[in-house]
């Protein structure tokens, strides 16, 4: 008895020498390697093994599982969701925007031709009516023509009757002249005896001997035509001349 207690005596004496030993050369009594760094754990996982995805779920959920972080990661998604939401949202509201706008467009498109297409037909209505009231009034002048004509034809022609048909054809340019007047084209002569390059056209020429009348007009021929103060047709006219040669010759 008194010899096994003085093994185990012996034992324990030992164990502390070898303890103050390896104290005093700094060795560490736990025989776990030192503890690695957060960076240093995510490169080669922790102690149990694991890698460093499975480190980092077992993290998170280790942070859900703290009071308080559940929650927070709950409103963190509902603020996504909702951003989500209203992103979807405003994106239906311009499509909606954009199919309004393409349909605005097509019917102001529409409503454009349609004007377009109203102001054509007023345009050719105008012109119709008034080249039809033109035509009327033409044709009334070409049956009286015919209804003159068939009158002499059909009787014997009595004295003075040549007088009567230039009185007649005379008449006939009167109501032409009366047509063009119902629309708005009015002939004119020139009041002054200057000629007018703008309004005047020379079909004739007359020789003076007095050099003041050079240029002057001497006669209107035909008159001229204007539609709403523009010159459709210009007057026909005559001009003075002057020709020297006949003083020469009265000289000599």
């Amino acid at each position: 008895m008194n010899h096994t207690n003085n093994d185990e005596s012996d034992k324990k004496s030992q164990v502390g020498h070898e303890v103050d030993d390896l104290l005093e050369i700094g060795i560490m009594l736990d025989e776990e390697e030192p503890d690695l760094n957060a960076s240093q754990r995510g490169k080669t996982g922790n102690d149990d093994g694991t890698g460093p995805a499975e480190a980092a779920e077992k993290e998170q959920n280790a942070f859900e599982k703290q009071p308080g972080n559940s929650d927070k990661n709950d409103l963190n998604k509902a603020e996504i969701l909702s951003e989500i939401k209203g992103i979807g949202r405003r994106i239906d509201q311009l499509a909606g925007h954009f199919e309004g706008k393409i349909k605005y467009d097509e019917h102001k498109n529409q409503i454009i031709d349609d004007l377009h297409r109203q102001l054509q037909d007023f345009r050719d209505g105008i012109i119709k009516k008034h080249l039809l009231s033109m035509i009327t009034d033409i044709i009334k002048v070409i049956d009286d023509t015919r209804k003159f004509k068939a009158h002499y034809e059909n009787t014997e022609q009595p004295e003075g009757a040549s007088v009567v048909l230039l009185d007649f054809m005379g008449q006939i340019a009167s109501d032409l002249e009366d047509i063009f007047t119902f629309q708005g084209i009015y002939p004119f002569t020139g009041v002054e005896n200057t000629f007018d390059s703008a309004r005047q056209r020379i079909i004739k020429k007359v020789e003076t001997d007095n050099p003041e009348k050079n240029r002057l007009i001497a006669e209107s021929l035909r008159p001229g035509y204007e539609w709403e103060g523009k010159v459709i047709r210009p007057e026909m006219v005559s001009i003075y001349t002057y020709n020297d040669h006949n003083d020469k010759a009265g000289d000599s």
